[in-house]
């Protein structure tokens, strides 16, 4: 689902639909530190924003399922 591994922002792709569907962002230590709601599209584009270089793990929910966990990579502009 993702490009890894990214410094300004990544685009996401899923094989279905989305539906009012909820990507949540969680760092190494297990800590929520991005929500996006209410998507509804094939393509999702996360961007960096405030986020430090490290490893991440998503979540992305819809009608209260996990449909796809994955790793994120955010790295320095070099």
């Amino acid at each position: 689902i993702s490009h890894n591994p990214f410094t300004v922002q990544t685009i996401m792709q899923t094989d279905i639909f989305l539906k009012d569907a909820t990507l949540k962002i969680y760092n190494s230590f297990g800590q929520q530190v991005r929500q996006i709601k209410n998507i509804s599209a094939q393509t999702i584009i996360l961007q960096r924003n405030d986020l430090p270089n490290g490893l991440y793990f998503l979540q992305l929910i819809q009608d209260n399922e996990i449909i796809v966990t994955d790793k994120l990579v955010i790295t320095s502009i070099n």
